[in-house]
């Protein structure tokens, strides 16, 4: 099984360069912290998007499982490294009213249980 957890944010106006360069330094750590059947696929600026208010960046995490949420909270308060990296990261978004923000939870098409799907009839 594999999902795909794709979390949106706005970054503090003035920090963007400084997100760059906290990434850039911290992106091998942050993936080598996490724990079994987590994959951080990596974090991203957004160039285009149809959607309004999702933020300007992406950070986006592979999990092999709906399991792979729950190991992946239980390791932050075990993991000082985990936890403060994360914390680091947070630290960047921009929370004031309006900023962008969003979350979305990605399954695989070849794992989804399909139904109800009836063609049209003519």
């Amino acid at each position: 099984m594999e999902f795909l957890v794709i979390s949106g944010m706005d970054v503090k106006p003035g920090k963007s360069r400084e997100l760059q360069e906290w990434v850039r330094a911290n992106s091998a750590a942050l993936s080598a912290n996490t724990p079994e059947g987590i994959e951080l696929v990596g974090i991203y600026a957004t160039m285009f998007s149809s959607e309004k208010l999702t933020g300007h960046y992406r950070i986006i995490w592979r999990l092999d499982s709906y399991g792979a949420m729950d190991r992946f909270a239980a390791a932050i308060p075990q993991n000082v490294e985990l936890a403060r990296l994360l914390d680091e990261l947070e630290a960047f978004t921009d929370n004031r009213l309006g900023a962008g923000t969003s979350n979305e939870l990605l399954k695989s098409v070849a794992d989804t249980t399909i139904w109800g799907d009836f063609p049209d009839e003519d």
